[in-house]
């Protein structure tokens, strides 16, 4: 019997010894690939460069010009997103925004391709008509995700390498210059068993955590589980708002008015999420108890704290994981009252895959939606400037397989094709390398093909 590594003991034997092989490939690596992200890195680094020094450059100025002083400005964050909005608005190349969505284990194959705009599948239901109606602005498509397996949550944003950046750490490098935070990064039952689908930093499941830490005054984070940090820093930055708020034209200040009031509902939501009484929160549907582990209350959550750091200038870089590549999430309301992972592997017929896999879905349709709704600093919907790409790191969590893995972008920015589609082919480094891409930032190459998508 072969000996089980300490850092996979947790897993099923079947799972360990496949991570361990897994694992085993990446550590000896191929060359060609090592030289690939090597020469790629290089390059990267030359167009961040850059970009960088031009981006603090033009940003140094309107801090000048504002009147604001750098120690107010640093002492809060929604100040510095009022200033990173105004930068974003004045500087075309830098109002662009992007979320990154991971979903682990795929989808059952032939149930998750829609035929049409208005034709979902059965797993891709929450998009369409039937559910939140965002599949007009949906590019739809099954690729391969290139490794087959579990511990391959990283496939999805572009690398097979532990030690390369994935694409959403990339951008953020790019267009991180001038915000609060360079990127943020929330999950749902994400951090709780196996690897991460992200290298960008810690990543938050809970969602006051995540409040406390994206909207405190100094950025960082108490890593307490109650609201009352997240309290006192949100009205230091209210008395912050009021000293310079004969700077703010008009319209800005309105603006901020309308994201102040949507952090309070945030707030308040989340704080009934957390309490002992297990009360319904608002923004996460009906009949919804957050005191039993359920992923569309927590994920719908961090999705709108999400969409508040990006309408209110804090980050523009965002990736929100729903679950772990283990599979070990609940459903409510579903017939399948076992975990999502003996969905996969304990049901007699995929019934209770598509079922789990579809309640999962109805989070990122969630945010594409809240997005639509959402107004960003130029007043228009932050979907117009934003794009959200869907990630997975299985074709079929059923069999592990790595072809036809599920993924959409969604938006409406300039440069990427506008409508549905819906198309097979390609890899997972021909989709990421597209998002940069359609984005126009043309320094950050991944990929031989846009799938369509640019």
């Amino acid at each position: 019997m072969k000996k089980i590594d300490s850092r996979f003991r947790h897993l099923p034997e079947d799972d360990a010894l496949e991570a361990m092989e897994h694992v085993k490939k990446l550590e000896a690596g191929p060359e060609a690939l090592k030289t690939y992200f090597k020469n790629d890195e290089k390059h990267d680094k030359h167009y961040r460069e850059q970009f960088v020094q031009q981006d603090r450059r033009r940003f140094m100025d309107l801090i000048a010009k504002s009147g604001i002083s750098a120690g107010l400005l640093r002492g809060s964050t929604l100040l510095g997103g009022v200033l990173a909005n105004r930068h974003a608005v004045a500087q075309s190349t830098v109002n662009k925004r992007v979320v990154f969505c991971y979903l682990n284990s795929g989808a059952a194959a032939g149930t998750w391709m829609p035929s049409s705009a208005t034709q979902m599948n059965q797993i891709t239901r929450p998009y369409g008509p039937d559910g939140y109606n965002v599949s007009g602005i949906c590019h739809f498509r099954q690729i391969d995700v290139i490794t087959s397996g579990h511990a391959t949550a990283m496939n999805s944003l572009g690398v097979t390498d532990y030690n390369s950046p994935t694409m959403d750490k990339r951008i953020a490098g790019v267009l991180g210059t001038s915000t609060p935070r360079a990127s943020i990064y929330l999950g749902a039952k994400a951090t709780t068993n196996g690897t991460l689908c992200s290298n960008i930093g810690p990543c938050t499941d809970n969602p006051t955590q995540a409040l406390s830490n994206i909207f405190s005054g100094t950025g960082g984070g108490g890593g307490g589980t109650t609201d009352n940090t997240y309290a006192l820093s949100y009205d230091a930055q209210l008395r912050a708002l009021d000293v310079i708020k004969n700077k703010l034209s008009a319209e800005e200040y309105a603006r901020y008015q309308e994201h102040v009031d949507s952090l309070k509902k945030i707030k308040t939501n989340t704080a009934a999420a957390n309490s002992s009484s297990g009360s319904t929160t608002t923004n996460c549907g009906s009949n919804i108890t957050p005191s039993v582990a359920n992923m569309q209350a927590t994920g719908k959550s961090q999705a709108d704290i999400i969409v508040a750091a990006l309408a209110c200038g804090i980050t523009k870089v965002a990736t929100l994981q729903l679950g772990n590549h283990q599979g070990d999430w609940l459903g409510h309301n579903t017939s399948w009252t076992q975990d999502a992972h003996q969905a996969c592997h304990g049901a007699p017929s995929n019934a209770a895959f598509i079922e789990m896999w579809r309640y999962l879905n109805d989070v990122p349709a969630y945010l594409i939606d809240k997005l639509r709704k959402t107004a960003g600093p130029d007043g228009q919907p932050l979907i117009n400037s934003t794009v959200v790409v869907q990630v997975t790191c299985m074709g079929n969590g059923m069999d592990h397989s790595s072809g036809n893995g599920p993924f959409i972008v969604a938006t409406q920015m300039p440069g990427f094709v506008s409508g549905y589609s819906a198309r097979q082919g390609g890899n997972v480094y021909d989709l990421n390398g597209a998002i940069p891409k359609g984005m126009g930032l043309t320094g950050i190459t991944l990929g031989t093909s846009t799938l369509g998508i640019v």
